[in-house]
């Protein structure tokens, strides 16, 4: 963990990271390990980019990648990554909509 994150932050990516881990046995915890992964991002950048408040993850994107906190690049990811966790949220999306994209080998 890179220093300086906040522990709340950690936290939620340490549980990600465990998720991820498990999908090799359960393929759907990699859509919550995914879904935990963007809400540790959140807090993130709640914590960098001044004056966050309450706004959402879309605006809190854009204004990274505004104030040079996030690469477009990242932005575009991250908003990528955002509208399949609201997709997830609204029931839109599935876990069998989530393709996988490897196959653990142990």
């Amino acid at each position: 963990m890179p220093d300086g994150v906040p522990e709340a932050a950690a936290t939620v990516l340490r549980t990600a990271r465990e998720l991820l881990r498990q999908s090799c046995y359960c393929y759907e915890f990699s859509t919550v390990a995914i879904l935990h992964s963007l809400i540790a991002v959140e807090i993130v950048l709640r914590d960098r980019i001044l004056g966050a408040g309450k706004k959402p993850l879309q605006q809190l994107i854009k204004q990274g990648a505004d104030t040079g906190v996030l690469t477009a690049r990242q932005a575009e990811y991250l908003d990528y990554g955002r509208q399949i966790r609201n997709g997830v949220a609204h029931g839109q999306t599935t876990h069998a909509a989530m393709p996988r994209p490897w196959r653990c080998r142990w």
